[in-house]
């Protein structure tokens, strides 16, 4: 899967931090930033797969997004900052800006937070 090329480089960065990647086939929305941070416009995508560092999109192949967005999953007020990382057709791979917590994750996955003091 194309996330890996994401986790690979940050695994030598973060060799500690987990980049598991979770099938999850989820409707979303990006919402461009624009000029001064506005965001006018939001667009349905399908998240087919999450982990703490990045995504995988199915996006309409001709619309045009600029690097930076958000990616807000449908269910979750939260938006998630994001980086496109590369594009194929109807796929897009991002970056997320930063890592997502464990228990927003677990939200996300829909399981129940878990203590990961250790």
């Amino acid at each position: 899967m194309p996330l890996e090329h994401v986790h690979d480089q940050l695994r030598l960065r973060h060799p500690k931090r987990s980049f598991v990647q979770y099938r999850i086939d989820r409707p979303g929305f990006v919402t461009p930033i624009g000029h001064h941070l506005s965001t006018a416009m939001r667009y349905t995508c399908l998240i087919r797969s999450i982990s703490s560092a990045g995504a995988v999109l199915s996006i309409n192949k001709t619309l045009t997004l600029p690097e930076n967005f958000y990616l807000e999953i449908h269910g979750i007020r939260d938006e998630i900052p994001c980086t496109e990382f590369k594009r194929d057709g109807e796929e897009l791979v991002v970056r997320f800006n930063m890592f997502l917590d464990t228990d927003f994750l677990d939200l996300v996955l829909g399981r129940a937070p878990q203590d990961h003091r250790a």
